[in-house]
């Protein structure tokens, strides 16, 4: 049923957990002071476009473009170094930042902190899974039922985020 609809259990989830992330942040925004609505309406926007980014497949369209690149050159046979030094990358300043998120005090409230947060590691597992590290796919595409572990790592986050949209 789904193939007519050219989406699968994976992508349904991602969408369905981004939709309704963006809901939870557009109505904290509204229901939230001055403060906290601008990081409300932001968080808002980044998971619209993570609800994009599953429609389009823009993150596999680029990383396609970048193997093309590096076939041309030669250079595709070197690539685990470059890759695993990006995911390494990718991961700590993620974490950088998802630790100036919640410890910041005065910037917003801890609902707000929290859901920026998880909103970045949410986009670490976007760029890592465009990066492509084989091993990090096997442990990303690894089926839990119908739908793959990436898709389950999308709707935690975004549970999280829902749930932190709840403590404004």
């Amino acid at each position: 049923m789904l193939d007519r609809f050219g989406t699968n259990p994976t992508q349904l989830i991602g969408l369905l957990s981004f939709a309704a992330a963006t809901i939870a942040c557009l109505i904290a925004a509204w229901q939230s002071d001055l403060r906290d609505a601008p990081t409300w309406k932001l968080l808002a926007l980044i998971n619209c476009l993570f609800l994009i980014e599953i429609l389009s497949g823009f993150r596999h369209r680029i990383h396609d473009l970048v193997d093309a690149f590096m076939e041309a050159n030669g250079w595709y046979t070197q690539r685990r170094g470059v890759q695993e030094f990006i995911d390494i990358s990718l991961a700590t300043i993620a974490l950088i930042f998802m630790a100036f998120f919640l410890f910041r005090r005065h910037a917003a409230g801890r609902g707000a902190r929290a859901a920026a947060s998880i909103t970045v590691g949410l986009l670490a597992v976007f760029a890592v899974e465009m990066v492509s590290l084989h091993a990090v796919d096997a442990v990303f595409y690894q089926p839990i039922g119908p739908v793959l572990l990436i898709g389950w790592l999308w709707a935690i986050g975004a549970a999280g985020i829902c749930l932190a949209a709840t403590l404004r």
